[in-house]
């Protein structure tokens, strides 16, 4: 057995540490330390804040960031702005947005000249026009039955419940939007009167305040309703135009040789017209218009043989007048 050899311990280490033993800076590295430690946390502090602008997260601040930052200006709904609220916003300032009657995109032009200045109106269930200035008098027709809400500009909303071929008379001068918020169709015909109208008086029926004249009419040699049959009923009257609803059927025509007004025929609900002027003959339908000139023989017939009505404005202010040959449709 070889005998076993043991070496001092202070020449083991000399061997590992060859001259002055090193000594450990302690403070040094622990100091090293923490500055890695620290560039790490920010490092990581950093990556969080990319991620979460990216997914649109708010990262909350420090208690010294929240102290310098002022607070974010208050949101009316609790949520911020969308491109929707922009679009309602939108919509509600052409809402609020008053424009000329021609203008009013569910009032269409069909006829128009020095007398008159006649509109189709048709406005769809739950839909409502923009609000519109009517600045001359005038008349509308309904075409069916209808209830509406009459929203006034400057007055509270009122309901309009609409009977088939009432008529309406209105000297104007003010503006309002119409809402079918009740699912029913609105559809009239509307005439603007062109010419100032003076005063305006009920014949035998109700249209504006104040007593009927239907005796009147009778003593005029007109027939009074009961006694037409409801073939021709005079409404009413102004200074300057007179408003009747004629019903024509078989073998009971319409005629009138030599008119001294002009006028515009308005065709009523489930109205079947054959319109003869002279030599020259339209079809008239629900809501269809046409002028009728002073002066041209006039023959107005119900084609299927069963009834029609029809509204007749007869424009006395016209009379003796060249006929308004420049209407424009």
């Amino acid at each position: 057995m070889r005998p076993v050899s043991y070496l001092p311990c202070t020449l083991l280490l000399g061997i590992v540490f060859a001259g002055e033993t090193p000594k450990i800076d302690t403070d040094r590295k622990a100091s090293e330390h923490a500055a890695r430690s620290a560039e790490t946390m920010d490092e990581t502090a950093a990556t969080i804040v990319r991620s979460a602008e990216t997914n649109g997260t708010q990262v909350p601040s420090s208690p010294q960031d929240s102290a310098s930052q002022k607070p974010a200006a208050p949101k009316t709904n609790g949520q911020d702005p969308t491109p929707q609220d922009g679009l309602a916003t939108q919509a509600s300032a052409v809402e609020k947005r008053v424009v000329p009657l021609a203008d009013e995109p569910h009032h269409q032009i069909v006829l128009r000249n020095d007398y008159v200045h006649v509109y189709s109106v048709s406005v769809q269930p739950l839909d409502a026009t923009l609000i519109h200035r009517h600045d001359l008098p005038y008349l509308a027709v309904s075409l069916g039955a209808t209830d509406v809400e009459n929203d006034v500009a400057g007055k509270p909303a009122v309901r309009l419940s609409l009977q088939d071929s009432q008529v309406i008379y209105s000297t104007g001068g003010f503006a309002h939007a119409v809402r079918t918020d009740a699912g029913m169709v609105f559809h009239n015909v509307t005439i603007e009167l062109a010419k100032p109208q003076g005063a305006a008086r009920n014949l035998c029926k109700q249209i504006v305040a104040g007593p009927l004249a239907c005796a009147e009419e009778a003593a005029k040699g007109k027939k009074p309703p009961a006694e037409a049959g409801d073939d021709d009923v005079p409404y009413f009257e102004t200074d300057e135009v007179r408003v009747d609803v004629i019903k024509v059927s078989g073998g009971h025509d319409y005629v009138a040789e030599a008119p001294k007004e002009n006028a515009v025929l308005v065709a009523l609900t489930n109205a079947n017209l054959d319109v003869n002027l002279a030599e020259h003959s339209s079809f008239l339908h629900e809501g269809d218009v046409v002028w009728l000139p002073a002066g041209i023989h006039r023959k107005v017939v119900d084609f299927l043989g069963t009834h029609s009505c029809f509204l007749l404005v007869s424009l006395m202010d016209s009379a003796g007048k060249e006929s308004a040959g420049g209407a424009k449709p």
